[in-house]
């Protein structure tokens, strides 16, 4: 615990039950008052990192719950509610921070349901009863301010009673990564207090560790819940002691600026550009060309970009031979082809991010929009264009390793490839500027391997509309609106088109393959950016109509090639803030659209800034 959540433990235990008694008994303050007390706090400011659901002998008085600050500023929990409730979001119990208390960057937040005596070293406050037992198998526990979601859980059963579960401590916790449950595992004997294993109040341990055997040889070998892989590590800038790497999640990482033809020798002054969205190390990342299998990133000491930071990849670290460049974070072997082509990074065969560039102008970088550079945003070849500011000692045009600029009407290559790689001439079925034919009915670019092949086109019966959100209320509906398609065997939504009754269409494009696996959900958008578009997951391609709020004949279709894919017909009025979603046993291209088969998003499955949705993720039951 930092300094200002100690003052808070110094007076709270007493302040903050009685706050819980205020509310059982419904003295407690008005719902204007926790918005504006607590409307500071955004989603993911305040995230929960450790939970122990399901304690040895009585759960009364020994379970507790672990928020941590993952941000670089002071976070004020005064106004924010702790809740508890059944998956489904019934029979929910809370628990009010009604004292100014304040957690530290970086700090950790223990409240345990203790009923009497003094508090336990672990536990820093007390929600005494407020919470009820949480599910020792299932349910959800969270955070909110007034109706806004700040983080939600699910609840899962440990391996066995007496073990913590602890979100991945390769992982930095935030609000969206720890909605996975295959990122939580049971707590590692290192560490454990005896009467329980967990590591409340502090870092946790990366799942994958071994533990040793317990004292009764039942427990050796790998922990339950925990995955049996190597735990790979890295030594921090400054320290002797090594760390869990932190690997970036998908859609976190974006390549944003690509040098493929520098003036002078290319073998010496090529680099790409990349920023994350969120702290993470690229120890162990492989970046790679449609032609090259590609350079995995490996150093001793840790590959690091704080969260919104530029990382450098180029062909030498030394500024007399590159060019003039700002220092490297690593070198690549591999060249960028002058006529085009695709730059990839992969976390094993896991994709991050690709992008398609156009033949290069020799001396200028290409490089990404400002306002388009998310991991599926940078798949347009509108969103890029030339750099025009100059770096180095070669009269080069770039920005490595600093924000782009903003790209101007002419700042594309008339000549040739506009923008990120498909010349103004192809773009209707000619060939892309990297040699890849992308006729809408032809091929698309792989993204694990980087090389063209043919579409995976779907045929009826393989996709169908499960969800959508008409009516957003954490953001306008112009940029919060959002369809889901789910997949039922692998396909390639390249060309295929979203349309509604009033005839509006939008066709998904893009040089690399839209891939949706079988059982997976793609999330359409009319805004990719997670900045504007209330914090949906990626976003695989966007439309441009609205979906209707109003009650009526409404009708949202997929197509291609003049196939009619899947129809879903509804009539009911969208209400602010909920998706409809289609219930699990009615999910496919028949059943979709049958009367009932749908339902409105239970209150306790929010996403992004709060509104209610599963975009991307299975839709809940719908109750009877």
């Amino acid at each position: 615990m930092g300094k200002e959540a100690d003052v808070g433990r110094g007076g709270g235990v007493g302040a903050v039950v009685l706050g819980w008694a205020l509310v059982a008994c419904g003295g407690a303050p008005s719902e204007a008052w926790e918005d504006e007390a607590c409307a500071a706090v955004r989603s993911g400011d305040v995230v929960i990192s450790e939970y122990l659901n399901d304690p040895e002998g009585t759960d009364t008085g020994r379970e507790y719950v672990e928020l941590h600050n993952p941000t670089h500023a002071a976070v004020e929990l005064e106004g924010l509610l702790l809740y508890a409730a059944r998956a489904d979001g019934s029979q929910e119990k809370g628990f009010l921070f009604l004292e100014p208390l304040s957690m530290a960057p970086r700090d950790y937040l223990v409240l345990g349901d203790v009923r009497d005596g003094a508090l336990p070293a672990h536990v820093d406050l007390s929600y005494g009863s407020a919470l009820g037992a949480l599910g020792n198998t299932s349910g959800a526990v969270g955070l909110r301010c007034g109706d806004r979601v700040i983080d939600e859980v699910p609840l899962a059963a440990p391996g066995r009673s007496g073990v913590a579960r602890g979100y991945d401590g390769r992982l930095v916790p935030d609000s969206a990564g720890n909605d996975d449950l295959s990122r939580w595992c049971d707590a590692p004997d290192a560490g454990s207090t005896g009467a329980f294993r967990g590591s409340p109040g502090e870092p946790n341990a990366p799942c994958g560790t071994t533990v040793p055997s317990s004292p009764g040889g039942q427990d050796g070998g790998v922990d339950a819940g925990v995955d049996a892989g190597v735990v790979e590590t890295c030594l921090p800038a400054g320290e002797r002691t090594p760390r869990a790497v932190r690997r970036p999640r998908p859609g976190a990482l974006v390549l944003t600026e690509v040098m493929a033809n520098p003036l002078g020798d290319d073998t010496l002054g090529e680099w790409v550009e990349v920023l994350a969205l969120e702290a993470m190390d690229l120890n162990g990342l492989t970046l790679a060309t449609d032609s090259s299998s590609g350079t995995t990133l490996k150093r001793e000491q840790c590959l690091s970009i704080p969260a919104g930071g530029h990382a450098l990849l180029a062909r030498k670290l030394d500024a007399v031979l590159n060019g003039g460049l700002p220092a490297p974070l690593a070198t690549f072997g591999m060249d960028l082809r002058n006529a085009g082509g695709v730059v990839s990074v992969r976390a094993g065969e896991e994709v991050l991010d690709a992008v398609t560039y156009g033949p290069a102008v020799e001396g200028v970088a290409t490089q990404v929009a400002p306002e388009r550079a998310t991991s599926s945003a940078n798949d347009a070849p509108e969103a890029w264009c030339r750099a025009s500011l100059g770096y180095g000692t070669r009269g080069n045009l770039g920005t490595p390793g600093l924000p782009n600029t903003a790209c101007s009407a002419g700042s594309a290559d008339a000549g040739s490839a506009p923008d990120g790689g498909m010349d103004a001439g192809t773009r209707d079925g000619g060939a892309d500027a990297g040699g890849v034919d992308a006729g809408p009915d032809t091929s698309c670019v792989d993204r694990v391997t980087g090389k063209p092949r043919a579409r995976r086109v779907p045929d009826v019966g393989s996709v169908a509309l499960t969800e959508w959100m008409a009516d957003p209320s954490a953001v306008a509906d112009v940029v919060g609106e959002w369809v889901e398609v789910l997949a039922l065997r692998d396909v390639d939504l390249n060309g295929v088109a979203l349309s509604n009754e009033s005839g509006a269409r939008s066709v998904l494009e893009s040089p690399l393959c839209l891939t949706v696996r079988a059982g997976a959900r793609a999330v359409l958008a009319r805004s990719a950016d997670t900045a504007l578009n209330g914090g949906l997951p990626s976003v695989l391609g966007t439309f441009s109509f609205i979906l209707p709020n109003d009650a009526g004949p409404h009708v949202l279709r997929l197509s291609v090639e003049g196939r009619e894919l899947d129809a879903l017909g509804w009539s009911t009025a969208a209400k602010a803030g909920q998706s409809w979603q289609v219930a699990p046993a009615y999910s496919d291209p028949v059943r979709n659209d049958v009367p009932g088969s749908a339902c409105l998003t239970p209150l306790a499955v929010r996403y992004g800034l709060g509104d209610r949705g599963t975009p991307g993720l299975e839709n809940r039951p719908c109750s009877p």
